[in-house]
Order: C-alpha cells, then sequence, then structure tokens
C-alpha cells in the first residue's frame, strides 16, 4: 500500500503535510514528493530528510496550487524522474479573512480539484497507469455551519462534496483509484500559530466565540490519516479531531446527503 510507491503532497513543507510526507518515508515508501509556495522550509524539509533517508527517496518542487501551469509541470516532474505515482494527498490549504476569499478557492478547492484531476488521469486504469489513491484533506469546519469563516468552512464543504462525487463507483470501477476525505479538527499547525482567532473574532459577537475548542497535535492528524492510506476504501469520508484515532464518518456523510436529497425531490 505505501511500501515501494511514489506518492505526492501538496502543501508538503511544514505541519500536517510535513509530518505525513515523514510518515510516508519511514513506511518505506520509494519516494515522496512534496510541493509547497515556502521555499526555505521546504529546502529545509528536505535536506533533512534527504540526510535520514538517502538519495532520491524524496524531492522538494516550490509550487503555487493555485497556478494550474506550475502544478502541471510539478507534475511532469514527479513523472519525468520516477515515471510513475501511486499516491497523492491533497493537503494545501490557506486561512484566512473573508477579504482573501480568492486566494482561499484557488488554493483550497481549485487547487485541489485540479491536482485531483491530474492525479487521475495520470494514475487511472482507463489511462495509464494501475489504480493508486487520492485523499483529500477537508476540515471539520464542513460538517457544521461555521459564521466565523464562512469561506474557509464553503471550501473544505466544496473538498468533502467533490470527493464524495469522485469516490463514486462510476470513477473507481474504471480507474482503480481510491479517491477519499479526511476531516481534521483544529489542529496546531502554522496556519493557526500566525493567524489564531483575531481576524476571525473581530467583529464577532461573543456569544459565538465562547467555545474555541482544543487543536491536537500534528502527530495525531499524521498517524490518523497514514492509517487511512492503509485501510480506508473508496469513497469513504473519515473524521480527526481531538487528539483521538481517525472515525469513519462515510454513512453520516452519507446520510446527509439522502437527506438534503429528499427534500428536492419530494
Amino acid at each position: 500500500m505505501i511500501e515501494n510507491n511514489v506518492f505526492l503532497v501538496t502543501g508538503g513543507a511544514a505541519g500536517v503535510g510535513a509530518g505525513i510526507v515523514r510518515a510516508l518515508l519511514h513506511e518505506n515508501a520509494r519516494c515522496v514528493v512534496f510541493l509547497d509556495v515556502s521555499e526555505r522550509e521546504g529546502a529545509a524539509l528536505e535536506t533533512e530528510l534527504l540526510n535520514k533517508f538517502g538519495a532520491l527517496r524524496t524531492k522538494f518542487i516550490k509550487c503555487d496550487v493555485a497556478n494550474s501551469e506550475q502544478l502541471a509541470a510539478a507534475y511532469k516532474q514527479v513523472l519525468d524522474k520516477y515515471r510513475r505515482l501511486d499516491g497523492v494527498i491533497n493537503n494545501a490549504a490557506v486561512l484566512g479573512t473573508d477579504g482573501d476569499f480568492k486566494r482561499m478557492i484557488d488554493i483550497n478547492f481549485t487547487g485541489t480539484v485540479d491536482s485531483t484531476l491530474r492525479a487521475m488521469e495520470i494514475m487511472g486504469a482507463d489511462k495509464t497507469g494501475s489504480g493508486g489513491l487520492v485523499l483529500n484533506i477537508s476540515s471539520t469546519s464542513a460538517l457544521k455551519l461555521n459564521p466565523l469563516r464562512p469561506v474557509y468552512a464553503a471550501t473544505k464543504n466544496a473538498v468533502l462534496q467533490f470527493s464524495n462525487a469522485m469516490g463514486a463507483e462510476l470513477y473507481y470501477s474504471k480507474t482503480q483509484v481510491r479517491v477519499m476525505t479526511v476531516c481534521l479538527g483544529p489542529t496546531d499547525t502554522a496556519i493557526l500559530q500566525r493567524l489564531g482567532l483575531e481576524s476571525f473574532t473581530r467583529d464577532v459577537p461573543e456569544s459565538l466565540t465562547t467555545s474555541v475548542p482544543e487543536r491536537q497535535k500534528v502527530e495525531s492528524a499524521t498517524l490518523g490519516i497514514l492509517e487511512i492510506i492503509k485501510k480506508g476504501q473508496n469513497g469513504s469520508s473519515w473524521l480527526i479531531a481531538n487528539d483521538k484515532p481517525a472515525i469513519e464518518i462515510t454513512d453520516t456523510v452519507k446520510n446527509g446527503f439522502k437527506t438534503l436529497s429528499f427534500e428536492v425531490t419530494k
């Protein structure tokens, strides 16, 4: 499932992304390529991991996933160097104020869609591949109304909807590419450390900000994601929050869609 396979991780220079890169290498992945806009952090992580795991085991590519040309070039580098791709984890995301809405949409959703479709083209058994996996990182913000950060929540809800649709048997029967989603609870990453909640709570009533959830450790998120990569079924949805093991929520998500569909058709 992981051993001797080639993986690509977006947003992989720090936080959960870097945790995923390390975990895959510990599980003897043949190579883990990671993309990020942060050149300094990415280069430092690449040097660290090459020293630890050996030459050719990892590669950093500076890439803005919101830029389709850069993303296409990054995928081309992977294929040119390794001649294959077995798994993609779309982790890149930004958390900003609503004034940054276009950037959040471009990275969190459009970048995830672009990367997923490129991965399917490469790995799809109906194309030139032999199957694989795509794991898209959503958020618990996708599972509830979130007045503190509505645009961010909307992008993560879109990731959940898109990933469930791409995980339909209609696609899997042809591509043999598992498409799965994980909703992460608040995690102690650089995004939250930089922004905190100040930018979201400044003009929000106090009644909406009284219960701020605890942040889970990056290690908890990473271990859960590793478990999902190993055992998750196509089309499944998962929850990792509060430093607890990954919980499958596929039925809950699908039942939610069914309920809403019933209201539309009745």
